[in-house]
């Protein structure tokens, strides 16, 4: 069930979402930003039990920073995510664990390229593959280079997600990927445009990201100009891992 995380902004959207796995183990993938609307819905839903789990795709603070309003109104919930230096607290997940979440069995698929942390769960027997910020319905997705983010990763993990063949992508924001196989190939596809459009600029001599970014994205809002520009960094140090620029 989804649950709005009642964050929308610039860079979020509509705002995030969080995944309500009811079951005899309770799990909410995704935290949100700890809002009171948020919480309560998920005790509405939830009509007394406790929730057992949160299972946190990445630790970006739209996606985990509402871990201390669910612990407060859960003391009992475990939070679970991929482990970095800031694990103090959580359970730390483990590449291909499976995990009871719901009623269901998710295994954990570590997808960096986003983030260093980055994970999707994947209910192998459903078809459902819980992709947090791997792909968003109708737009890309930001590699902040930098800032843990790896274009390299990032394509790897795609191909991997194409590998398991999901039915749908829920994602962190967005509709639901209901033809998830030919959005993670635009995806590959996009990026390699991107990557081509980047050399090109090197080539005629623009060195500046920020040149580079208003080059490719002529009519892009202020708002998301930096996270366009993280991007156009992450593929300029690809090209220059490969040897090209």
């Amino acid at each position: 069930m989804l649950i709005p995380a009642g964050n929308p902004g610039p860079l979020t959207g509509r705002g995030n979402n969080t995944w309500l796995l009811d079951g005899p183990e309770p799990t909410l993938v995704d935290a949100g930003v700890g809002a009171s609307s948020h919480v309560d819905a998920v005790a509405a839903q939830l009509n007394g039990r406790a929730l057992a789990r949160i299972l946190v795709t990445h630790g970006h603070a739209d996606h985990a920073s509402g871990v201390p309003a669910l612990r407060a109104r859960w003391p009992s919930v475990e939070s679970c995510k991929w482990p970095l230096d800031d694990a103090a607290g959580w359970r730390p997940l483990r590449a291909d664990e499976r995990i009871a979440a719901g009623d269901r069995d998710l295994q954990v698929i570590h997808t960096p390229g986003h983030a260093p942390d980055h994970v999707c769960f994947w209910d192998a027997r459903g078809g459902d593959l819980f992709g947090g910020d791997m792909v968003v319905a109708g737009s890309t997705v930001m590699i902040p280079a930098g800032r843990g983010g790896s274009l390299r990763a990032y394509l790897t993990s795609l191909e991997r997600l194409k590998a398991l063949g999901p039915a749908r992508i829920l994602p962190g924001h967005g509709p639901i990927v209901d033809r998830p196989l030919d959005v993670l190939a635009e995806y590959i596809a996009h990026r390699h445009l991107r990557e081509a459009q980047v050399l090109a600029c090197v080539v005629e001599g623009l060195r500046d990201p920020d040149a580079i970014v208003a080059r490719i994205y002529p009519d892009l809002l202020a708002a998301v100009r930096p996270a366009a520009r993280l991007t156009v960094e992450a593929h300029l140090e690809k090209l220059r891992e490969d040897g090209r620029i």
